[in-house]
């Protein structure tokens, strides 16, 4: 683990151990390694991890249908769709909008079209408290940020510390922060104490919204207990603590690089090596996770046509 804690300067320098790749005066410096090595590994690291995993982030945002508009836009970084619902204050869903076959006789009802949601035929009036539910996937832009004055941590109305403000002008020291409205939106936001006596802190990202030109609004599920209000320590958006995915991304970076360096031969297949057995722990991991209720083909469920009289 590198000193900072942090996730993305522990890649880093992994995939330069892997090719015995020098700090300094390197062909390819952190931030080219960030930006085009580690975010397309992390993204497909994490593809496969979510295919197996039990514990995926499950995110809820609103997604108002109005009546007889057919086309609807999806945030970024969607890895699944899994409900389009209406739900009541408990998160009970009472009423669900269920996808047909595209040839059905009455129509595919909703079907995902590029980055849309398209209703055919149209929603025949409006539904103002529909949610969407949806795995996000790792395409996104992964960033650290030294921290200071221009990054400021703050309470919600509650007192809770969960909204963070960003200026995106300033705030990656390496990599590139996503100025995508909900890019981040289930990502993971850890804040890093420079401080011995600090404290790691990681959350999952609810919300991710530009305030006014360059100032954008991070806010979290969980607030902050051992951070204080004010300018932020050192902190990056990457994904959580875990050395079994340090360690994937990590060979899977290397793999990438060392085919820019066409490196091949026995160093290239111990690389290779040592990605498929950090995948392998990591995949065991997550697919067991939530083993109080392992994987197995459910009989009750909401596409069961005998348990849906509510449906839309």
């Amino acid at each position: 683990m590198d000193s900072t804690g942090s996730m993305l300067k522990t890649i880093i320098e992994r995939i330069r151990g892997f090719l015995d790749d020098p700090d300094l005066e390197a062909k390819y410096s952190d931030d080219y390694i960030v930006r085009h090595i580690i975010s397309p590994a992390y993204a497909s690291v994490l593809s496969r991890v979510n295919n197996s995993a039990t514990n995926p982030v499950i995110q809820k945002i609103d997604f108002p249908l109005v009546s007889k508009q057919q086309d609807y836009q999806l945030p970024p970084a969607v890895g699944e769709v899994l409900r389009l619902c209406i739900s009541d204050e408990l998160g009970r869903v009472l009423q669900e909008a269920l996808p047909r076959g595209f040839w059905n006789l009455r129509g595919p009802n909703w079907q995902i079209q590029g980055n849309l949601i398209s209703f055919i035929p149209h929603p025949p009036e409006s539904y103002s408290n529909m949610e969407l539910w949806y795995i996000p996937s790792g395409d996104y832009k992964p960033f650290y940020s030294t921290g200071g004055a221009d990054h400021q941590l703050a309470a919600d109305t509650d007192g809770n510390l969960t909204q963070i403000t960003i200026n995106v002008g300033t705030a990656a020291s390496v990599g590139e922060v996503d100025r995508r409205p909900s890019a981040y939106v289930g990502q993971m936001l850890r804040i890093l104490p420079t401080s011995t006596s600090g404290v790691i802190e990681e959350r999952i990202i609810n919300t991710w919204t530009q305030v006014s030109g360059t100032s954008w609004k991070a806010t979290v599920r969980k607030g902050f207990t051992s951070q204080t209000a004010g300018n932020m320590p050192p902190f990056e958006i990457a994904q959580e603590g875990s050395e079994n995915m340090f360690e994937a991304v990590a060979a899977a970076g290397a793999l990438k690089l060392a085919t820019y360096r066409r490196l091949n031969g026995e160093h290239f297949g111990m690389i290779q090596a040592a990605y498929r057995d950090a995948m392998k722990t990591l995949m065991d991991h997550y697919a067991s996770i939530q083993m109080r209720l392992p994987k197995s083909w459910e009989k009750d469920t909401v596409d069961n046509q005998l348990t849906q009289p509510w449906r839309i």
